[in-house]
């Protein structure tokens, strides 16, 4: 997602910062799902959060590797921000099951790393192969006329 920040706007004077590195490189695949906020307190979710999915009604959740419910394993990446999600509220998305994403841009809760273990394994593993076939890569890649 391309990003603008207004560094100075002064009425006769505008500067600006873009940001259009990706999250989502090359061919990726999306499938639509409900996120729930089941943590309490009013929420904002922003693309590029791990998610995973509760057994019981599987709805979404960004993963916590501390989760015995389900969510703990890996699904895929939220495609878009949510905005100030209620208190037992669900919203439809779509998340992004398989490709490349950059994996400075993933965001991961708490204090969750790629190194952090569930069930014996490394969550970067689990990534990899919990999912449909995403893959994290080093650095976004503008190769294409449509990467804005």
């Amino acid at each position: 997602m391309s990003e603008v920040t207004v560094v100075n706007n002064t009425g006769n004077q505008a500067h600006f910062d873009y940001d259009v590195s990706k999250i989502f490189v090359w061919n990726n695949r999306y499938e639509d799902g409900i996120l729930t906020n089941a943590s309490g307190g009013i929420k904002s979710f922003l693309p590029g959060t791990l998610l995973g999915r509760v057994s019981a009604g599987g709805k979404l959740v960004p993963l916590t590797s501390g989760a015995v419910d389900g969510s703990q394993y890996p699904v895929g990446v939220l495609l878009s921000n949510v905005v100030e999600l209620g208190i037992a509220g669900d919203k439809d998305v779509s998340y992004c099951i398989f490709g490349d994403i950059v994996e400075s841009k993933l965001i991961l809760a708490g204090a969750d790393t790629l190194e952090t273990i569930i069930d014996g394994r490394l969550l970067g593993d689990r990534i990899t192969s919990d999912t449909m076939g995403i893959k994290l890569v080093e650095s976004d890649e503008l190769t294409g006329f449509d990467n804005q």
